[in-house]
C-alpha cells in the first residue's frame, strides 16, 4: 500500500478475520463509528470537508478499516494530523489516501465546472423550463462563460441554473448578450468552465479541440438532455424564421432526432481526441411525431458573430 502514489498516511493494523461472521462483526462496529462521526459532521468535520478543506470523502471497507480521502493536489499536512485525529479510534486502523472527487452520474447531475450537453433551467413568465447547455466559450479578451440557446434566455439578466431551479448554490451565472440574426445563442459569463461536452451516457466526457462549420453532407452530432446523442447528415443551409428572435440567416438542416428540452444542445464532429464544435441546437424541422426526425441548428460561425465569443479548446 504504502508504494501506491495516492497513499498518505497509516495509523494502526489492518485486521485479519478467521471466518465471515467475525468480519460482519467487525464491520458492524466500523458502521457505528462511521455513524457517530455523520453524527458530529457539522460540529467537527464539516471545517476539514470540501469546499472547505481538503477532505472529499470519508467511511470505512471492506478491509476493516476506517479511510480519509484527500482531494488530489491539496495540501494535506494539516487534514493528516487533525482530521485523522478526529475520526481515529483507539485500536481501529485508519487510512488516507489521495483521490480525485467523483464524477456527477448523468447530464441531469449538478456539474462543476459547467461543460456542454448537460441540463439548465431558466425562468420563464409560464414557469421554470428545462433546456440543453451548449457549449464554455470565451470573449477576445479572455472572459469565460458558456452559450445557450437564445430563446430559452432571450433577455439580458435571465438566470442561468444547474441543474435545477431554487437554491442559491445552483446558480450558474445571468444573460449578458443575446444573438438573433445568425444565431439562436444567448451568452452567460461564468469562470468555473472546461473545455468538455458531455458525449453519451453514461459520463462519457470529450474534450472540446476545434470549432470550424459543417458542411452540407457531414455528419454531425447533437448531445442533449432528451433524446441523448443523435445524429445525421447536414442537408439544407437555409435563412430561416426563429421565434421569440425573428430571422436568422445561414441555419443548418440536418437529420438528427430531437425534442424539447434539447435547445442548446452542442452540434459537433467527432476529431482526433475529441470533438469539434459546429453549432449550438435549437429546433425541429417539419411534423412531430413524439420528437423530430430532422432538426436546425445555428454554425459556430453564427455563434461568434452574434456574441463575440470563440469555443473554448484543450
Amino acid at each position: 500500500m504504502k508504494n501506491d502514489p495516492n497513499f498518505i498516511a497509516a495509523y494502526g493494523n489492518i485486521p485479519t478475520f478467521e471466518s465471515l461472521e467475525e468480519r460482519e462483526k467487525w464491520l458492524d462496529t466500523l458502521d457505528k463509528i462511521y455513524t457517530e462521526v455523520n453524527d458530529n459532521f457539522e460540529k467537527e468535520m464539516s471545517k476539514y470537508f470540501y469546499p472547505n478543506g481538503p477532505v472529499i470523502a470519508y467511511g470505512y471497507t471492506i478491509d476493516g478499516v476506517l479511510k480519509v480521502a484527500i482531494e488530489k493536489g491539496q495540501k494535506i499536512d494539516a487534514a493528516k494530523a487533525n482530521y485523522g485525529q478526529n475520526i481515529a479510534v483507539k485500536d481501529v486502523p485508519l487510512i488516507i489516501v489521495y483521490e480525485d472527487l467523483p464524477t456527477p452520474t448523468s447530464r441531469t447531475s449538478s456539474w462543476r465546472p459547467i461543460i456542454g450537453g448537460i441540463k439548465i433551467c431558466t425562468e420563464k413568465p409560464d414557469g421554470i423550463k428545462q433546456s440543453t447547455l451548449g457549449f464554455s466559450a470565451q470573449t477576445s479578451s479572455g472572459t469565460k462563460g458558456y452559450v445557450v440557446a437564445g430563446h430559452t434566455a432571450p433577455s439580458i439578466g435571465d438566470q442561468i441554473w444547474q441543474p435545477t431551479a431554487g437554491p442559491s448554490a445552483n446558480k450558474v451565472g445571468t444573460v449578458s448578450k443575446v444573438g438573433g440574426h445568425y444565431a439562436d445563442a444567448s451568452w452567460v459569463p461564468y469562470s468555473n468552465v472546461a473545455a468538455k461536452i458531455y458525449d453519451t451516457d453514461t459520463d462519457v466526457l470529450k474534450d472540446v479541440k476545434s470549432h470550424e462549420n459543417a458542411a452540407i453532407g457531414d455528419t454531425v452530432y447533437k448531445s442533449g438532455i432528451t433524446t441523448g446523442r443523435s445524429y445525421g447528415s447536414v442537408t439544407e443551409i437555409r435563412t430561416s424564421y426563429d421565434n421569440p428572435l425573428g430571422t436568422l440567416y445561414r441555419q443548418y438542416v440536418a437529420g438528427y432526432n430531437c425534442d424539447g428540452g434539447d435547445s442548446g444542445a452542442p452540434v459537433y464532429v467527432y476529431v482526433s481526441g475529441g470533438v469539434k464544435i459546429v453549432g449550438i441546437h435549437w429546433g425541429g424541422v417539419g411534423t412531430y411525431n413524439s420528437g423530430y426526425s430532422t432538426s436546425i441548428f445555428s454554425p459556430v460561425s453564427g455563434v461568434q458573430s452574434d456574441l463575440g465569443v470563440t469555443p473554448l479548446t484543450a
